[in-house]
């Protein structure tokens, strides 16, 4: 080794072993390694010690420019912590000494002692711990039932322009409305479309189109839209090969369709009393049928199965999927 690393090395180990030359910075150094994982604010530290935090904070500081013990803010709390051995030559060695020779100190005993009740009550003092049993009802009432799925419909891109096709009152269109460039809602009732224009009206929703027509005649040019979006209206509708052929034709290249409806059922009041005319679809069913019009499938999952009984008529209500297929680009195929 050069003289002038052996001198470094020395220079560095008499320096470190100056700076724990003190009773107080020996006692923080101790107590930080018997915490283990959790690091330790002044507060603790102070209180384990039964020293002012001003003296306790003196010493951090000296601990922190001798490159000792790191720290990390973590809110308005600076937490404190032995530095890595790794990045530290000589330092594991110390430990390891330190802990040989004090293991069995009285007043070193005691710190720990203390700083251990100390954590246990950190644990005690979770915000948590009390409003865990109702934290989605508080949460709620701060920021609304449904803020996070909000809050992913922004993962849309802001350019993209979809069509809602049996838009219904346009509920599925103002929801996508603040995050993407336009919306088509198609829908063929003329009660559905004056309850739309009003919703759209009250929420100020500017950019929702309302088109009057069918799943299978929809009034959009050939490839003018990045998705459409079929939320429980196939099962209304009597051609659905023709129905697909019409999603794809309006789909651009790169664009996908979402399907959401029934799985098979075999309720009759949907038939009788709400003109469905599929008894659901089974997605496997489904799929073949979206790949015969051209569609790439991508995937299909059922919701989580809500079990909902009408007060009324005592029926449960059949559970749902959601199906997506992408229509491929012309180099795909």
């Amino acid at each position: 080794m050069p003289a002038s690393d052996r001198a470094s090395s020395i220079n560095q180990w008499v320096r470190m072993l100056r700076m724990i030359a003190d009773p107080v910075r020996i006692r923080i150094l101790q107590l930080m390694e018997s915490a283990g994982r959790p690091a330790l604010r002044v507060g603790e530290l102070s209180e384990a010690l039964k020293m002012p935090q001003s003296t306790i904070s003196r010493h951090l500081k000296t601990l922190l420019e001798s490159d000792l013990i790191e720290a990390r803010r973590q809110g308005t709390s600076i937490f404190y912590r032995p530095l890595s051995t790794r990045d530290t030559p000589g330092l594991k060695e110390l430990q390891r000494v330190s802990h040989k020779v004090l293991r069995d100190d009285d007043q070193l005993q005691a710190d720990i002692s203390r700083l251990n009740k100390i954590l246990a009550q950190r644990q005690d003092d979770d915000i948590f711990a009390d409003t865990a049993p109702e934290w989605d009802s508080i949460r709620g009432r701060w920021f609304g039932a449904t803020f996070q799925y909000e809050a992913m419909l922004a993962a849309l891109v802001p350019q993209w322009v979809i069509a809602d096709i049996g838009a219904g009152t346009a509920s599925l269109s103002a929801d996508l409305a603040p995050h993407v460039h336009r919306v088509y809602a198609v829908e063929p009732s003329p009660a559905m479309l004056k309850a739309a224009r009003q919703r759209l009206s009250n929420c100020g929703c500017s950019n929702v189109e309302l088109l009057a027509g069918s799943m299978e005649q929809i009034p959009l040019p050939d490839e003018s839209v990045n998705a459409a979006i079929a939320c429980l209206v196939l099962h209304h509708v009597e051609d659905i090969p023709h129905a697909l052929q019409e999603l794809y034709r309006i789909v651009m290249p790169g664009g996908f369709v979402l399907i959401i409806d029934l799985l098979p059922h075999h309720i009759d009041y949907f038939r009788e009393k709400m003109g469905h005319r599929w008894m659901g679809f089974k997605p496997q069913d489904l799929q073949q049928q979206l790949e015969a019009e051209g569609f790439a499938f991508d995937h299909w999952n059922a919701l989580p199965s809500r079990t909902t009984v009408w007060k009324d008529t005592g029926i449960r209500v059949p559970d749902i999927f959601v199906m997506r297929g992408s229509r491929p680009h012309a180099a795909d195929l």
